[in-house]
């Protein structure tokens, strides 16, 4: 899809501010920020030391983390990577802390950006992550430019065809029917779609995914021509998550 010529006046671009996020704590978060690192772009490494869901040989384990660690900003994810919304409140927090104890023991940093497990969260999660110091608590709402509350941060777009995104996908179509299929069917087509409309009238362009899936679906060519596109732009700010509410994005 022709998604029309990149803007060059520079204070349109400059309202424009990038950000990414990758879930889980696999090994090959590894190879992904590689790929971030030769665009240009920052992001945050949501980590669950201890994930349930993944062979612990598929781990990022604490070199990994550490490494990562000296190139991006690494925030929390529970321990286990536990739905918060299933859990006793008291296990839920005690979840979430020693997520953030793990990291930061790890890492010799503070960990103050947390990720709520496939974004499943309550009021009550809201209040404990604002008691155990995180400032930042990322969700899984997708197809956003303004970021939200700081402790229910929006997304823009998930490196993955969501099927059910077809009203969303017709909405940024303009209702040009072929278009729109090209977008519900293909999510590079889409993620570039919203990156020049967050050129056009400025936001926060916020790309999240989980370096796992990309592998399973064979996509990191359609995640690398993403990138491609929307790193190194004059004017445009690339700012790992934690940032976007130090004062810089306005």
């Amino acid at each position: 899809m022709n998604v029309g010529p990149v803007s060059q006046d520079r204070s349109r671009s400059a309202r424009c501010t990038v950000t990414t996020s990758w879930d889980d704590g696999h090994r090959l978060d590894r190879e992904l920020a590689d790929l971030l690192v030769r665009h240009g772009i920052a992001g945050t490494f949501y980590i669950a030391p201890r994930n349930h869901e993944i062979d612990p040989h598929q781990r990022l384990g604490p070199a990994g983390i550490r490494e990562l660690a000296q190139r991006f900003e690494i925030g929390a994810h529970t321990l286990s990577h536990q739905r918060l919304s299933r859990l006793p409140d008291a296990r839920a927090a005690q979840e979430m802390r020693a997520g953030k104890q793990e990291l930061e023991e790890i890492t010799g940093s503070a960990v103050t950006s947390f990720c709520y497990p496939c974004g499943d969260y309550r009021p009550v999660h809201l209040r404990q992550a604002r008691e155990l110091g995180f400032s930042l608590a990322r969700t899984v709402r997708r197809g956003f430019l303004d970021p939200g509350p700081p402790l229910e941060l929006r997304t823009t777009v998930n490196a993955y065809a969501h099927r059910v995104d077809a009203l969303a996908a017709l909405r940024m179509a303009r209702l040009r029917p072929r278009a729109a299929g090209r977008l519900y069917l293909d999510w590079d087509e889409l993620a570039i779609s919203w990156f020049e409309r967050c050129l056009a009238q400025g936001g926060v362009y916020h790309l999240w995914g989980h370096s796992w899936e990309v592998a399973a679906r064979r996509d990191w060519q359609r995640l690398e021509r993403v990138l491609a596109h929307i790193g190194g732009r004059p004017g445009v700010r690339y700012l790992a998550n934690g940032q976007l509410i130090d004062g810089r994005v306005t």
